[in-house]
């Protein structure tokens, strides 16, 4: 089979194929799928409240950037520094934010995730049409748009997506780069050097947004792309393109480390990566190497269903490997998996800079196989599969909106807690919250909050003359009276402002006044 048949081929459909299940070029095919993709990530996206401690800490670090201009290290609303994540999926939250006078909300903490997760489609979408692609650019960009577990979290403010598109457009640049200089289609040195440049460019805010796992994924894929290719890497470029990761991410890691005094390097670089991949902490949890193979044909359903089949296709028929498309997306599909099944840690979330690949493998075998099985029977039955297929992947729309979001928002509601604890210590009246930990809740209550762990620093702060706000658990407070000497009186409970039972009981107390 040649390496270059998806043109020649769509030359000369199967005669016994309908007309509209070809995709012929029509205008209003990407303006529908665009509309539609715009409409599944952003329909209702700002309706339910923040749902995950995720979400709560992103609107949390973005509002105080917005409320005291310190743009530098992620912190939350109790004062405490932030070493999860670096702060480039913040940095986007607070510019929409801004755009939004200066108010974090719902809708601002997600925007950026899902405008990751549409421009990730028309990315793969685009892609794939310029390399010849028909049908197999309409069918891959659906898939993705339409995997169950892209759509969940693209529809999420999470990092996740904004992470996915940016390693796309590099492994995009990248490909595209080195396949035209290698078969001397016009690109020259220059235009080879600028691709890397760009490459390195979204490499480098991936960095940002992730870490030095970002740099692994990119690694894995170019590293088994010239192996299979048989080629060595231009040295030269690959030093240009590590200069501008650096120049992009290394400054502000740099200077966070310092202002930390190391504990960025210690908490962030050896505790959320090394340790993480290598499971040496006891507190995460760890996983089989093949646990990614189940979590991966769950996040992608339906179209799981077809990928496997057509799989298995191009690796019998040889197309895996003869078409350079096909292959370059095993290659993202596999290295990626390979990679994060290496670590002890794992989470479903991960996958997702993997599911581009798989959508190009199944847009571009799916069309392979199209032009290359001539049958009625096929004819017949294929353009019905399609049908339950395309119905399937965007009923994920509806479920969410009207189901499974409304449900999320019902469980972990925080915010009618925090307006009535708020109503008997308005601002700027602080809120303590002892042995608790709740980002959510944290949010809603607004600044000033301060968060407590140890018996000592709670007598400390109930010393202060005055009445005090506390949240804190039920069974903590017989041993919090006996030890400050404060009577502590209820005023509220999470579990009288929620329509269903809290996963965790919290009540508010208010110290009742010491005597003269």
């Amino acid at each position: 089979m040649s390496a270059e048949p998806c043109r020649a081929d769509a030359s000369r459909p199967c005669p016994y194929w309908p007309h509209a299940f070809r995709f012929p070029d029509r205008w209003w095919w990407p303006v529908v799928g665009g509309c539609g993709v715009l409409l599944l990530f952003f329909y209702q996206l700002g309706q339910r409240d923040l749902v995950s401690s995720h979400e709560a800490r992103a609107a949390q670090h973005a509002q105080r950037m917005l409320d005291t201009g310190d743009w530098g290290l992620p912190t939350l609303f109790d004062g405490q520094t932030d070493f999860q994540k670096p702060p480039g999926y913040y940095w986007m939250v607070a510019l929409v934010g801004r755009l939004n006078g200066g108010h974090v909300s719902p809708w601002v903490a997600r925007c950026p995730a899902a405008a990751s997760a549409a421009v990730t489609v028309w990315l793969v979408y685009v892609f794939l049409r310029r390399e010849g692609y028909r049908c197999g650019a309409f069918w891959a960009a659906m898939a993705l748009a339409t995997a169950n577990h892209f759509v969940a979290i693209g529809r999420t403010a999470r990092i996740d997506v904004p992470l996915t598109a940016a390693i796309t457009i590099a492994l995009v640049t990248f490909f595209t780069t080195e396949r035209h200089f290698a078969t001397k289609s016009r690109w020259s040195a220059m235009k080879r050097i600028i691709g890397w440049v760009v490459a390195a460019l979204a490499g480098g805010w991936a960095v940002l947004l992730k870490g030095p796992v970002a740099l692994a994924l990119l690694g894995a894929v170019a590293a088994m792309y010239y192996l299979l290719e048989r080629r060595w890497p231009p040295i030269g470029l690959l030093l240009v393109s590590g200069a501008v990761v650096s120049l992009v991410a290394l400054p502000w890691f740099i200077w966070a480390n310092q202002v930390t005094e190391g504990e960025w390097v210690r908490v962030f670089v050896w505790y959320h990566n090394v340790a993480r991949f290598t499971g040496e902490s006891e507190a995460l949890a760890s996983h089989p190497w093949w646990y990614y193979g189940p979590r991966l044909t769950l996040a992608l359903l339906p179209w799981s269903v077809p990928l496997v089949p057509l799989l298995v296709w191009a690796v019998r028929s040889g197309v895996g490997w003869h078409d350079h498309v096909v292959r370059f997306g095993l290659i993202w599909l596999v290295a990626m998996v390979a990679m994060l099944s290496a670590a002890q840690f794992k989470r479903a979330d991960y996958l997702l800079p993997a599911f581009p690949g798989a959508a190009i493998v199944l847009g571009c075998t799916a069309e392979r196989w199209l032009y290359t099985h001539p049958s009625r029977r096929a004819a017949q039955w294929l353009p019905v599969a399609a049908v339950v297929l395309v119905a399937a992947g965007w009923a994920i729309g509806p479920i969410l909106w009207w189901v499974v979001e409304p449900q999320q928002a019902a469980r972990h509601a925080k915010k009618p807690f925090a307006a009535a604890i708020r109503a008997h210590a308005p601002q700027p009246q602080p809120i303590l919250l002892f042995r608790t930990e709740s980002h959510l809740l944290t949010f809603h209550l607004g600044m000033p909050v301060h968060t407590l762990v140890e018996w000592g620093a709670l007598k400390e702060w109930f010393s202060a003359p005055g009445e005090h706000t506390v949240v804190m658990p039920p069974e903590y407070a017989a041993a919090a009276e006996q030890i400050t000497g404060r009577k502590l009186v209820p005023v509220v409970s999470l579990a009288e402002c929620l329509a269903v039972p809290p996963s965790r009981p919290l009540v508010c107390w208010r110290t009742a006044p010491t005597c003269p």
